[in-house]
């Protein structure tokens, strides 16, 4: 009995550290824990005589189930209310715009592709993030080529090329 109630909070654990550790191997092996320890339930010997039998067996497994889900659910819900959390849970959100510029300001600006645009790439536009999405209008643009801006889709930044 010890043992299955081990192998259920060992895999409650383990669900709730992915949540700090991301990367769905904590996840998914504290899924295999707790479907260990109701498959360790149904075959186990040692059981108080209350989970004998199919049905107290069942039970058990019933219980182990409804408290991981419960468990989790309350950890994932009350997470970002710890105070040791916050400097995990990002606060701010994007409405995907490049912020403090009119989209109609910044056509026409020109700049200078900074890798090959194929058909998207870097450049170097004064007034625009080094993170905005720039595709190139005709597919592929030639790093240190001359660019000006045609149109702004959001975060999405469309260059021609400026042929001399």
């Amino acid at each position: 009995m010890s043992f299955v109630i081990i192998l259920a909070l060992a895999g409650i654990i383990f669900i709730s550290l992915e949540v700090i550790l991301p990367g769905m191997i904590m996840g998914i092996l504290g899924v295999i824990l707790c479907f260990a320890s109701i498959a360790t339930a149904f075959t186990a010997d040692d059981l108080p005589p209350a989970f004998l039998g199919f049905g107290g067996r069942f039970l058990l497994s019933t219980i182990i189930l409804l408290v991981t889900v419960t468990c989790v659910g309350i950890w994932l819900k009350y997470f970002d209310k710890m105070p040791w959390a916050k400097g995990l849970v990002l606060k701010s959100s994007s409405d995907g715009k490049i912020e403090s510029l009119n989209n109609n300001e910044i056509i026409g600006t020109t700049g200078q592709a900074t890798s090959d645009l194929k058909p998207t790439g870097n450049v170097k536009i004064e007034g625009l993030p080094d993170t905005c999405y720039v595709l190139a209008e005709n597919g592929f643009i030639e790093a240190g080529s001359t660019i000006k801006i045609i149109q702004v889709d959001g975060r999405t930044v469309t260059v021609r090329q400026i042929t001399a």
